[in-house]
C-alpha cells in the first residue's frame, strides 16, 4: 500500500526541480541611443505580467538570483495585435557581452546574449545589409537563419518587411526573426528602414522604438568609424529630412566613413521600377559634397554593386551619374530578402555587377577599408557558422557571389586618383586592401619632367610600386650636367601609384646658360638609381585631354572639387592657362586628413581653356580641364 505513495512523493520532488518557463516571445533588439552603451530589449508578452529584464556580464543561465541587473520595460503598446515590451539598458560597457533573461509572474525565459558595439575605431565591424522580405517566407527564413551563422554585429533591413502590414504577417515576421538568433543564444540588433508595404512610420516606432518618430536618424558605431543613416522615402526626401541630413553630415565630418539605408533606389536596375529623381535632387549632391562612402538601397528586388559615382552632367554621364573612382559613392542593393525577384534588365554604364536572387550584403569596416561581398541566402542550411572568435572568415559552405568582377568589393579609405580601378575596386581573396607598398614588384619612375611654369621651373615625376624608406633627391645642373646640386630631398609615400611636383624658383642666370635637372632614387639600403627627364606633353593644352573634364556652374562660375588629403598640409588650387602660366590660386592652410569638396571663383578668368591642378607642396592631389565660356 505505500508503494503508491512513494511514487506520488517522488514525482512531486521531481516537480519542485523544474523551471516555469516565461511566455515570452517575438524577441528584437535595438538602438535609440549609444550602440556602445545602450540597447533596447523587445517582445511580445504572450502571458503574464510584471516582466523584468535580467542581465549580466557573466552567463547564469536561467538562475535569475545570481543576475546583478535589472531593468523593468518602460515603453508597452499592442501594435499588430501584440503586447509589446521594451526594456531601455543604459550604462553599459562598450565591447561587452552581456547575458540576460526575462522573468515574470510566470516563469523565466530563456537565457540570451547581445553584445555591446565597441567604441574604438580601430575595432572592425560585421554588418548585414538588405531588405524586402515580404511574401517568400521559405526564402526569407532561410536569410534569416544566414544572419545567425554570420554573427554580424548589427543588421541594417531595408524595409518592406510584410506584404500588406497585417497584424498576422507582422506576428509571421517577428517569428521569423528568431531564426536570427545563433544557436548559442546570440541575438544580432537590428536597424530599420521603412519600405512602402509598412503603413506608416508609428508601427515601426511602436514595434523596434525607432529613435525618431519620423523614421529617419542616424547612429554612430566603433567611436568615429562608423556613421549610419537610415532615410525615410515614404515622407518627403526634401524639406526637413534634406535639411536633417545636411545638417547631421555637417556636423560629424570628423566620421572615418559614412554609409546609408533607404527604401526606394534611385537608379533601379530593372525596368519594372521608375527612377526616383526627388531623392537624386535632394539626396544625392549631399553624398557627394559630405562623402558618404556607401549606399544601400532596396525595393527593386534585384541585385547590384555599382563602381563608385558622383552627381554629374558632364559628358560621359548617365542617368546624372558618372564614375569616380576617387571621391564617389558606391550603391548597392536592391532588395531580395525574400520578395518577389525581377529581372536585372537596366544597367548602366557605372554598374559593377548585376544579377536576380535572393541575397544580402555582408559588410567589413575598419580603419583602413570596406569590404562588401553578396551573400547567397538560398540553402542556409548547408552554410556552417563562423568561429565566435573569428566572425570576419567566411564559413564552411558560404554562398558569396562571384560575377565577373570579382566577389569583393573593396573601398580604401584613402583612394589615389592615380591608382589603378580594377587593382582598386575589385574582387581581392585577403581580407583587408590598403595602399601597399609593392616589393615584389618592378619600381618605375614614369613622366618625370622639367618644365616652365610662368617665371618658376616645375619638376614633375610618377612612381609606381614604392617601397617604404625610399628617398628621392631633385638636383640640378647650371653647367651642362658636370656637377648637380641636390635643390629638394623628399620621403616616397609607398604607394602604389603616386604623383609628385616641386618648384625651382628664383634662380638668376647668366646668358647662355641652361639648366639640367635629374632624380635620384635612393633605397632604404643606400643604393642609387637616376633619372633623366623627358619631353613632357603636358607643357601644351594639346596634352591635357587624359584629364577629367570639369563645368563651372553657368550662372555663378564656380567650380566645385573633391579631393583627399591623407596628411595634414596646405592645399593649392592652380588655375593654369595654355602657356602653363597661373591665371587664379586658392590656398587652404593646414587642413587636416580626410575629404573635402571645395568651391573656386573663376568668374573673373577670360574665356579660354584651362588646366586646374591641385596639389600640396609635393603631391598632385587631382587635375582638371576647364572650358570657360
Amino acid at each position: 500500500m505505500k508503494t503508491p505513495s512513494y511514487s506520488l512523493i517522488f514525482l512531486f520532488l521531481c516537480g519542485s526541480f523544474s523551471l516555469a518557463q516565461a511566455a515570452t516571445g517575438k524577441y528584437r533588439l535595438s538602438y535609440h541611443s549609444d550602440p556602445s552603451t545602450s540597447i533596447v530589449i523587445g517582445w511580445d508578452q504572450l502571458s503574464g505580467d510584471s516582466p523584468v529584464v535580467w542581465y549580466d556580464l557573466v552567463d547564469h543561465g536561467q538562475d535569475v538570483g545570481n543576475y546583478t541587473f535589472s531593468c523593468r520595460p518602460t515603453e508597452f503598446n499592442q501594435e499588430k495585435g501584440m503586447k509589446n515590451f521594451f526594456a531601455f539598458l543604459e550604462g553599459l560597457k562598450p565591447g561587452t557581452t552581456y547575458y540576460f533573461v526575462i522573468k515574470d509572474n510566470e516563469g523565466v525565459s530563456n537565457r540570451y546574449f547581445f553584445q555591446t558595439i565597441p567604441n574604438d575605431p580601430n575595432t572592425r565591424l560585421s554588418i548585414v545589409a538588405g531588405g524586402d522580405s515580404r511574401n517568400n517566407w521559405d526564402a526569407r527564413r532561410s536569410a534569416n537563419e544566414m544572419v545567425s551563422k554570420l554573427r554580424p554585429h548589427f543588421v541594417m533591413f531595408g524595409g518592406d518587411m510584410t506584404e500588406l502590414s497585417k497584424p498576422e504577417q507582422w506576428q509571421k515576421w517577428l517569428d521569423d526573426w528568431q531564426l536570427t538568433i545563433s544557436s548559442d543564444g546570440r541575438i544580432t540588433p537590428i536597424i530599420v528602414t521603412r519600405g512602402n508595404h509598412e503603413a506608416s512610420n508609428q508601427e515601426l516606432v511602436n514595434l523596434f522604438q525607432l529613435p525618431s518618430n519620423q523614421a529617419y536618424y542616424a547612429l554612430n558605431f566603433g567611436g568615429n568609424l562608423l556613421r549610419v543613416y537610415t532615410l525615410n522615402t515614404l515622407i518627403p526626401v526634401g524639406g526637413e529630412q534634406q535639411d536633417w541630413l545636411e545638417r547631421d553630415l555637417r556636423q560629424n565630418a570628423g566620421v572615418i566613413w559614412k554609409m546609408a539605408q533607404y527604401h526606394n533606389t534611385i537608379r533601379p536596375h530593372t525596368t519594372k521600377k521608375p527612377n526616383e529623381n526627388d531623392q537624386y535632387k535632394y539626396w544625392a549632391n549631399l553624398f557627394y559634397e559630405y562623402g558618404v562612402d556607401l549606399v544601400v538601397e532596396s525595393d527593386a528586388h534585384v541585385v547590384k554593386t555599382t563602381w563608385p559615382i558622383r552627381p554629374s552632367l558632364e559628358e560621359g554621364s548617365y542617368e546624372g551619374f558618372i564614375r569616380d573612382d576617387q571621391t564617389g559613392t558606391v550603391f548597392v542593393g536592391e532588395g531580395c530578402w525574400g520578395a518577389p525577384l525581377r529581372a536585372n534588365d537596366d544597367d548602366k554604364p557605372w554598374t559593377r555587377n548585376s544579377g536576380s536572387f535572393n541575397q544580402f550584403k555582408w559588410v567589413f569596416i575598419d580603419h583602413e577599408s570596406i569590404e562588401v561581398r553578396t551573400i547567397m541566402t538560398d540553402n542556409s542550411s548547408d552554410v556552417r557558422s563562423v568561429a565566435a572568435n573569428d566572425i570576419f572568415t567566411p564559413p564552411f559552405g558560404l554562398p558569396i557571389w562571384n560575377p565577373s568582377n570579382g566577389p569583393v568589393l573593396i573601398i580604401p579609405r584613402f583612394r589615389d586618383i592615380n591608382e589603378d580601378t580594377e587593382e582598386i575596386f575589385v574582387a581581392r581573396e585577403i581580407p583587408k586592401v590598403s595602399p601597399t607598398p609593392a616589393s615584389n614588384k618592378t619600381f618605375e619612375v614614369r613622366d618625370f619632367s622639367a618644365s616652365r611654369l610662368g617665371q618658376n621651373i616645375s619638376i614633375q615625376w610618377t612612381a609606381v610600386n614604392e617601397d617604404k624608406g625610399t628617398f628621392y633627391e631633385v638636383q640640378r645642373s647650371t653647367d651642362g650636367g658636370v656637377v648637380f646640386e641636390t635643390i629638394h630631398k623628399l620621403e616616397s609615400r609607398g604607394l602604389q601609384q603616386c604623383e609628385y611636383e616641386k618648384y625651382d624658383d628664383g634662380l638668376a642666370l647668366a646668358p647662355g646658360q641652361t639648366l639640367q635637372y635629374r632624380l635620384v632614387k635612393i633605397t632604404p639600403g643606400g643604393e642609387k638609381q637616376i633619372y633623366s627627364p623627358i619631353t613632357d606633353a603636358r607643357e601644351n593644352a594639346g596634352g591635357w585631354d587624359s584629364f577629367p573634364k570639369i563645368i563651372p556652374d553657368q550662372v555663378s562660375k564656380e567650380v566645385k572639387v573633391a579631393y583627399v588629403l591623407d596628411e595634414t598640409g596646405t592645399v593649392y588650387f592652380k588655375l593654369l592657362n595654355p602657356k602653363m602660366q597661373e591665371m587664379s590660386r586658392l590656398e587652404f592652410l593646414n587642413q587636416s586628413p580626410g575629404r573635402y569638396l571645395k568651391s573656386m571663383d573663376l568668374s573673373s578668368a577670360p574665356s579660354g581653356k584651362y588646366l586646374l591642378v591641385i596639389r600640396t607642396e609635393d603631391v598632385i592631389l587631382r587635375r582638371y580641364r576647364v572650358d570657360l565660356r
